[in-house]
């Protein structure tokens, strides 16, 4: 597989077979925190937005090497909603964010696949690492260690999967044929998956959120939408 750069002013980050690493610079804008409710909207596309540019702490991240996915405003099913569609492309759409997982634990959005990725290629291996929607989650730890993760829709992987590639952990929130085709609401325990995966269990924050659609790996297509994704009180 072909490494993936992202860049901007913000932020390098590097995708090459799976591992991702980032440098920081000044830049990441507003960065939403709770106000102390029962649930942190991170992403609400039920209203419309500018996309170009971005409001200060939303980022698109393109790749250098890559086109990039469409985003348009769409009404899917009677649903506002942010339409996400790749074409051996990829990119992701950052939230800067503030949150203390042990505080708001829980993660959910809602979301419709309407083109999934179909491919012969595994998507456990670099060769076949696409997906039609995912969620990147970066944390960082009370010790100043930074992680990150993808919540991923299953191509062939069965829901409570997990995947790595390189080493990076991927969790598969949903899949199935059976499941295409409608809107879907979804809620995971995020802390416990990030304690199944780092065993130590570290405190931490959620400091990024993105929804990353992709099909550049195996050359293919896809189509998602998604309406919201929120962090909640336990």
């Amino acid at each position: 597989m072909r490494s993936k750069v992202l860049s901007d002013r913000g932020l390098t980050l590097v995708v090459a077979g799976g591992l991702i690493g980032w440098h920081f610079w000044d830049g990441r804008g507003e960065v939403l925190k709770p106000d102390g409710g029962p649930a942190v909207t991170v992403m609400d596309f039920s209203q419309s937005f500018p996309l170009d540019p971005l409001s200060s702490g939303w980022r698109h991240r393109k790749f250098w090497t890559r086109w990039p996915m469409t985003m348009s405003f769409a009404v899917k099913d009677g649903v506002p909603s942010m339409r996400f569609e790749t074409h051996d492309s990829a990119s992701m759409l950052f939230r800067s964010v503030d949150v203390d997982l042990a505080a708001y634990p829980m993660l959910a959005w809602r979301w419709y696949i309407e083109l999934p990725i179909r491919s012969p290629l595994d998507e456990r291996t670099r060769e076949g690492d696409d997906h039609s929607a995912r969620l990147f989650l970066r944390f960082l730890t009370d010790q100043g260690e930074k992680r990150a993760m993808e919540v991923i829709w299953g191509n062939r992987l069965k829901l409570g999967d997990y995947k790595y590639i390189g080493g990076f952990p991927h969790f598969v929130a949903d899949a199935g044929e059976d499941r295409i085709g409608r809107w879907l609401d979804e809620k995971i325990d995020l802390a416990r998956v990030y304690a199944e995966i780092w065993k130590d269990a570290a405190p931490a924050h959620v400091t990024d959120i993105a929804v990353f659609c992709d099909s550049d790996d195996t050359h293919t297509a896809s189509v998602s939408y998604f309406e919201y994704v929120q962090l909640e009180r336990r």
